[in-house]
């Protein structure tokens, strides 16, 4: 544990809170415009009014993020990463708090420095167990660093602090220097997260889901990461109109926003698509609704002329970025990625227009729905279907599975490599086969209500080069966003073509896509049958079956039903 545990760094960031409430010390808490102001100062002004900051570090730091607690919780990888974050922890603390180490006496920067608070709620406040009082901190020796704070309390509701409910606490430090990337502590027993050397903005949003995350649990809500919308379609087999409640799960970089924006080009009358949360909310098990968590956005910004919703969003004065290529005449250049390969921005709910935003951040209960959807994103470009469908025992096996390729948001260093992230989500505190298993438990007692579907945003057919991931011998064939909006508008209208895979156990869709002028859409060119020759094909699906059994091995906590399905299903 070293010098400073959890409890000492609770108390140390609860004194700086405290601070905030006495005049003439260098801690604010600001409430007002006054930081707003600050921030845009130091800003690109968009032609639109908003404002953009470019920063040092362009990623979250996920490599030099720990967790310190009880056995339960705390990080045990052997990486030289988490180990080097363990390791120097005394000796950052000791220069962002103060005190002696290693025969040197530090004031502390926290003392000195002025450091900007701001004070938010998660959750719509319907469910004191799903509610959180958020305290961010950040110290600001560059006053282009007012900017993290201001951006982060967009995400969240700005009220009182609501009582009865966790206080969650996050201090940034990031103006000493730790290399390319930050370092991060969390403590989830104590609800502190420590972050030093980084000022990207998406760091304090990740730290605290994944407090709040850890709690919920705890009280019986599953936080997945996943986005949320209500979609009303008229169905061919039903003859009316059918509401659902839709969850897309998937890593950065599949996509998940962007089909969370989609329209799904559902254009009869009584037909829409309403966003509702965009990318973290909480399965509540004892009644089988789906809780939100913020009233904004967090998208990338490299939106092409054909995002007829959220690209337009963004040209509004609410919208605030970082790393979004700005020119010296205040346009923005969505798809420059020379210099902006990660660009981020917030855009609140009530940017959008009203006739595409649900009313409420929690969807309805399942009782009040005919339907709820949960799409597992991926990336998989070679002999992975475009649209799968699960039995709940499947879907608890792919939310462990996590597939997709690395992007340039996780981990730039192997940006286009194969991943597997439990969930999906790199915010888990606790045994992974926990999760799984609570997943697993939900879709069993809704299962009356629920449907799974796998969905690869990625492509077909794709020949990989294992010298460079990024430039394959064969490039695959991709459905694109369009051909991704044909296939799920089809399945909201219940006019999908299913046949049966022996290759995954699943059936996935084969026919009765239509584009957006009502001609079939070519699910043929990306049938993988069709990509490549029976041998490779087999061998190809036969390598990645046994990865991916070689993956859920790796949790023995998981409800052996979960893996006997899966082995079962896939040829094992």
């Amino acid at each position: 544990m070293g010098m400073y545990d959890g409890e000492w760094a609770f108390e140390r960031v609860k004194e700086l809170v405290a601070r905030s409430q006495h005049v003439g010390t260098n801690v604010t808490l600001y409430t007002g415009p006054e930081l707003g102001r600050f921030a845009e100062s130091a800003g690109q002004r968009s032609i639109f009014g908003g404002h953009n900051w470019d920063t040092r570090v362009r990623s979250r730091s996920a490599r030099y993020s720990v967790i310190i607690g009880s056995d339960e919780v705390a990080t045990k990888s052997s990486l030289p990463e988490p180990q080097e974050t363990l390791k120097t922890k005394d000796g950052y603390f000791t220069r962002i708090f103060g005190g002696e180490y290693a025969g040197e006496t530090y004031p502390g920067h926290v003392n000195r420095l002025a450091i900007d608070l701001v004070h938010r709620v998660m959750g719509s406040g319907d469910d004191p167990d799903f509610t959180f009082n958020c305290y961010l901190m950040v110290s600001v020796k560059n006053r282009a660093n007012h900017h993290i704070a201001h951006m982060w309390g967009k995400m969240l509701r700005a009220i009182d602090p609501v009582p009865g409910v966790h206080d969650l606490y996050m201090l940034m430090v990031p103006s000493i220097a730790t290399g390319d990337f930050g370092r991060i502590w969390v403590f989830p027993e104590q609800n502190v997260t420590i972050a030093t050397g980084t000022d990207y903005m998406g760091e304090c949003k990740k730290g605290f889901l994944r407090m709040a995350m850890y709690h919920a649990k705890r009280k019986g809500i599953l936080g997945i990461h996943a986005g949320t919308k209500i979609v009303e379609a008229q169905s061919v087999r039903a003859s009316k109109i059918k509401r659902y409640g839709v969850a897309i799960l998937g890593l950065s970089g599949t996509g998940k926003t962007t089909n969370i924006g989609h329209t799904h080009f559902l254009d009869q009358p009584g037909e829409r698509s309403l966003i509702v949360q965009d990318d973290f909310v909480g399965l509540r098990l004892n009644d089988g609704r789906i809780l939100g968590t913020e009233q904004a956005m967090f998208l990338k910004t490299d939106l092409d002329e054909g995002d007829v919703l959220l690209r337009p969003a963004t040209q509004s004065a609410e919208f605030v970025s970082q790393n979004l290529y700005v020119d010296f005449q205040g346009n923005i250049h969505y798809l420059e990625e020379d210099l902006c390969a990660n660009g981020r921005g917030i855009l609140p709910l009530s940017a959008l227009p009203k006739d595409r935003v649900y009313h409420s951040i929690d969807l309805p209960s399942p009782d009040d729905l005919d339907e709820v959807l949960f799409f597992f994103n991926t990336r998989r470009n070679s002999v992975v279907p475009v649209l799968q469908e699960l039995t709940p025992e499947l879907g608890a096996a792919y939310f462990m599975l996590g597939e997709s390729v690395e992007t340039a948001a996780g981990d730039p260093t192997r940006a286009g490599q194969s991943i597997r992230v439990v969930g999906t989500n790199p915010f888990i505190v606790g045994p992974p086969g926990e999760e799984g298993n609570l997943f697993y438990e939900y879709l069993q007692k809704y299962r009356h209500k629920i449907r799974i579907f796998l969905m690869n945003t990625g492509g077909v057919g794709e020949i990989p080069n294992p010298g460079n991931p990024l430039k394959p011998k064969r490039p695959a064939k991709r459905p694109w966003k369009r051909g991704i909006g044909y296939v799920t508008r089809a399945v909201f209208r219940e006019a999908t073509v299913w046949a049966d895979d022996p290759d995954f156990g699943t059936r996935y869709v084969v026919d009765g896509v239509t584009t957006d002028k009502g001609e079939p859409f070519d699910m043929n060119s990306l049938d993988p049958r069709n990509c490549y020759d029976a041998a490779t094909r087999e061998e190809m699906v036969k390598k990645l079956n046994r990865e991916r059994l070689e993956h859920l091995e790796k949790f023995p906590k998981l409800d052996p039903k979960i893996r006997k399905a899966f082995m079962k299903t896939h040829r094992l």
